[in-house]
């Protein structure tokens, strides 16, 4: 039925009565629907409040409970900052105590050039006959396939572009005085890893054209082999055309440990000291001092965490709980709030150092917040770093308690999740019991517009009639 076409014929609005009508029996128990629904959500919002600032608090204790943290090294260096010689990562193993570390030579790959005059242009054939060249550095090593006609230039991609390539580069130098030098350059490190490059050329039959070919006035003999094998592109042999400049060969690097020389074939020393792993970055000019201890700052900004997360979920806990907030009187918040509390208070059952948490810098206020001494908490450190790992840690620890504790609250079968499911639970049955009313009062609206639709001919058929007969009247 069209809106607006109602009364058309009595001429009365019907149209707005029907309206009111049903707003009249609608709007008030919609905007109840509603308000419930906006309740649900907004209580749901709150859960997820809570329920996020239990799981950041939770990780924090996750932290504070893993014994490692508490086993950390720190080592520091004293050395120019922009001109470090070394670097040091530490394990749990490392013992406290000062070295005096040095370093001698770093570790450097290899480089090799060809011959003064051997080649003038990236064209030069090297090889008429062609064959195997390997190239090797230490254990590893790759073989190539040359062609016969090979040129320079193509030798160098064939180099550079080798999938089994481990570290070879190939390039070529023009000096501008009509020399072009081949130099090649291998990243592997170590005294015993300089690059060598061995050939064996395709055999050329006795009698052959390019062996009767050959000018028997040629002085060089790294130009014959150029015209045959691959001599001139190979370190190793009589006629050998490339060479290892003085200098150029692949080297270990080499420390120095409190006056103990240490060799290894790259840069990184893992096994000079036990715990530490030692970097030479350049040769240095005097040894630099390294202090291991252990890592305290790491211990105490995990502390830190652990007071500041705590403090939020304190807060976020109060505001959702307090008078007239939605959660005001939540039996999970009370019992969480009751629970924290008795942990926090307990005693280590240790008989360590210390007995608690405020042994070590951590205190209680008067609001239930946490805060945090750094002054007590370094002197704590001082008087018994190791101690401070049972307060948390282990079996009797405040952080293996607290996690069993919110284990209770979060995840999908902690109190928490359930509560929001629940929440979510009224919120689709409001919704369900909304839209069945919703369809109530379409229904409502239809059946009144049908009644008033027929009033309205009714009306309409009178006005009629009346009409007719005051013409008749007039008539007479």
């Amino acid at each position: 039925m069209s809106v607006g076409s109602l009364g058309a014929g009595s001429g009365l609005d019907l149209e707005s009565l029907v309206k009111n009508m049903v707003s009249a029996q609608r709007d008030t128990k919609v905007k109840l629907y509603n308000d419930k629904l906006e309740g649900f959500e907004t209580k749901l919002s709150a859960l997820g409040s809570v329920g996020a600032a239990i799981d950041s608090f939770k990780s924090s204790v996750k932290t504070l409970n893993d014994e490692t943290l508490f086993t950390g090294r720190n080592a520091i260096i004293d050395q120019e900052e922009g001109n470090e010689s070394i670097a040091i990562s530490t394990d749990n193993t490392a013992s406290n105590g000062s070295y005096a570390i040095s370093v001698n030579q770093t570790a450097s790959g290899s480089r090799i050039v060809s011959a003064d005059g051997l080649f003038s242009s990236g064209d030069d054939i090297i090889t008429t006959v062609g064959g195997n060249l390997n190239l090797s550095a230490g254990d590893d090593s790759f073989t190539l396939t040359v062609e016969p006609g090979t040129t320079l230039s193509q030798l160098r991609s064939q180099i550079n572009n080798s999938a089994e390539n481990f570290g070879v580069s190939a390039n070529l130098v023009d000096d501008g005085n009509g020399n072009l030098f081949l130099t090649m350059t291998s990243s592997k490190q170590g005294a015993e890893n300089t690059l060598r490059i061995t050939n064996e050329p395709t055999p050329v039959p006795e009698g052959s054209e390019l062996v009767s070919d050959v000018d028997d006035d040629l002085e060089s003999p790294a130009l014959i082999e150029t015209g045959f094998g691959l001599d001139s592109v190979s370190t190793e042999g009589l006629s050998a055309g490339l060479y290892t400049p003085l200098g150029d060969e692949a080297k270990d690097a080499i420390i120095t440990v409190d006056g103990i020389s240490i060799r290894n074939d790259t840069n990184t020393f893992e096994d000079a000291v036990s715990g530490l792993t030692i970097e030479a970055l350049a040769i240095s000019d005097k040894p630099a001092n390294v202090d291991i201890s252990y890592d305290q700052q790491t211990v105490k900004e995990a502390v830190e965490t652990f007071i500041s997360s705590y403090n939020e979920m304190v807060s976020v806990l109060k505001q959702s709980s307090a008078k007239g907030a939605v959660l005001s009187g939540n039996s999970m918040i009370r019992n969480l709030q009751n629970s924290l509390s008795s942990e926090l208070m307990s005693s280590s059952t240790n008989t360590g150092v210390f007995s608690s948490i405020f042994d070590i810098g951590i205190e209680m206020q008067n609001n239930a917040v946490l805060s945090f001494d750094n002054a007590k908490f370094d002197s704590a450190m001082k008087k018994g770093y190791t101690e401070v790992s049972p307060l948390f840690t282990g079996d009797t620890g405040l952080a293996e308690s607290l996690d069993n504790l919110l284990d209770n609250y979060t995840g999908s079968q902690g109190m928490n999740n359930t509560l929001k499911e629940s929440v979510r639970r009224s919120i689709d049955d409001t919704e369900e019991s909304l839209n069945d009313y919703e369809k109530r009062m379409e229904r409502y609206e239809s059946t009144l517009r049908d009644k008033f639709t027929g009033l309205d001919s009714q009306l309409a058929g009178m006005n009629a009639q009346g009409n007719y007969l005051n013409s008749m009247l007039e008539k007479l």
